[in-house]
């Protein structure tokens, strides 16, 4: 009995980990005909990265999959920017939050040639990443990834090593 009592507990405390405000912001931003949300469980991450792992010869394919396997439950959505009247506003607006008030940190911010943007905040704890938020935003569609992980930066900064050493 006390073991159901403490996975009950554990199992709660995990459905609240992501923050409220990218929950909020990814109900209101998966309507719409063609935008999608989707969130996958730690576990099915966890067995992808492990079934991927193995499947692959690729070094570098496996690199990634073994840090995809550090990544906890991930949420993904997915629209048209056309559906909201200020959607770069909205985005700004969403990691001004999260940066100002949820502690978390901008670690980067690329444009490419082609006017893609991709942004990555953190939530960095205890010399581990908590929480990462990516977005990537296009000419006609934005994406946004938040995902729970355990991932010290030098476990990290050695992946990054190993894929660009190759």
């Amino acid at each position: 009995m006390l073991r159901l009592i403490i996975c009950l507990v554990l199992f709660s405390a995990s459905l609240g980990a992501q923050e409220k405000v990218i929950k909020d912001f990814i109900k209101v931003h998966r309507k719409g005909e063609e935008n999608v949300a989707v969130k996958v469980p730690g576990w099915m991450v966890s067995l992808a990265s492990d079934i991927a792992t193995v499947s692959t010869d690729d070094p570098q394919e496996r690199i990634v999959f073994k840090l995809m396997g550090e990544v906890g439950t991930t949420r993904v959505v997915t629209w048209l920017n056309e559906d909201f009247t200020e959607p770069q506003d909205e985005v700004v607006n969403l990691l001004y939050v999260l940066e100002r008030y949820k502690r978390f940190e901008r670690w980067a911010e690329v444009r490419s040639a082609e006017g893609e943007r991709v942004t990555l905040s953190v939530r960095y704890e205890n010399k581990k990443i908590r929480d990462l938020v990516a977005v990537v935003t296009e000419d006609d569609r934005t994406t946004l990834v938040s995902a729970r992980t355990d991932l010290s930066a030098d476990e990290l900064g050695r992946l990054v090593e190993e894929l660009s050493s190759m």
